[in-house]
């Protein structure tokens, strides 16, 4: 039977309430045997404004035979009917539902992306999924949630690659992350940083960036020419492609963990990469509290 994995977060009001109220939901919706929660986990925000409260974080495993489409429009009914409503990117929320993965498919829609594009970075992700399915395989890595979780809980991790598809927008994020544009060698300089940037003209080049060495995450940052007449996910394609987050399954050019950014908005793409940095070493806490 299909297996579908979703996180639940929240940090307003009585957050152990709410993802309480969030199990019952979710065992009234699904077939109460088939699901299996993790334990409760506190984590601080990251990549929000300041001054948020800690979040409340766990997964759930589900088996059924709902497709990946029915499983999305059910739990997001449940986010709705707990009160959540999604003014800001990265606020406090009082319930954060998200679909992880669903039976080892690879899912590129403007509305749902599957596995989640963030998944491998996120340690109050992966450390509550490793208490429950330490075995299930990321189909884009190909790794289990136990090695991903030990990539992230590595006590020297390898910094973070910037991939831009243009020279212009890789000048403009490595002056935003103070990174010296004079050396050649950007994996010795990423060692003083965390992170270091290249440019790659096109999908078909990022092969050469495994000849760079080991790094912990590798963000492809994609602008378009003609964003408001262009859709990103359509441009971005051929990225999405070669970078392995497609139902098409082509040669592998990328190991291990990556992430497709939208970068037309700079502000905003810069502050994806540093969330991203901050959640691969995000404390995680495991609570006295539970599930019934």
């Amino acid at each position: 039977m299909p297996r579908s994995l979703i996180s639940l977060g929240a940090n307003l009001g009585n957050v152990h309430e709410t993802m309480l109220s969030a199990s019952r939901l979710l065992r009234d919706e699904f077939n109460s045997e088939a699901l299996i929660f993790s334990p409760l986990y506190m984590t601080p925000a990251v990549g929000g404004p300041s001054g948020q409260s800690d979040f409340l974080n766990a997964v759930v495993s589900i088996d059924s035979d709902r497709s990946c489409w029915q499983v999305w429009d059910a739990i997001k009914k449940i986010e709705t009917e707990l009160g959540r409503q999604r003014l800001h990117r990265w606020e406090a929320r009082r319930i954060d539902i998200d679909l992880i993965l669903h039976h080892g498919q690879r899912i590129w829609t403007p509305h749902l992306k599957i596995p989640h594009p963030r998944m491998c970075m996120r340690t109050f992700v992966l450390t509550p999924a490793l208490s429950i399915v330490p075995d299930e395989i990321d189909p884009i890595t190909q790794s289990t949630i136990r090695d991903l979780a030990a990539n992230l809980y590595n006590p020297a991790p390898d910094p973070i690659l910037v991939i831009c598809n243009s020279d212009t927008l890789a000048h403009a994020i490595r002056n935003a992350l103070g990174l010296d544009e004079s050396t050649n060698n950007q994996k010795q300089h990423a060692r003083s940083s965390r992170f270091a940037v290249l440019h790659c003209h096109s999908p078909n080049e990022l092969g050469m960036i495994e000849n760079h060495g080991a790094w912990s995450l590798k963000i492809v940052c994609v602008e378009t020419p003609h964003p408001e007449t262009i859709q990103w996910e359509d441009y971005s394609y051929p990225w999405a492609f070669a970078m392995g987050l497609t139902p098409k399954n082509p040669p592998t050019v990328l190991t291990g963990p990556r992430y497709l950014l939208p970068a037309n908005d700079l502000p905003w793409a810069l502050h994806e990469i540093h969330a991203a940095a901050n959640a691969l070493s995000c404390p995680v806490t495991r609570t006295d509290l539970s599930f019934p």
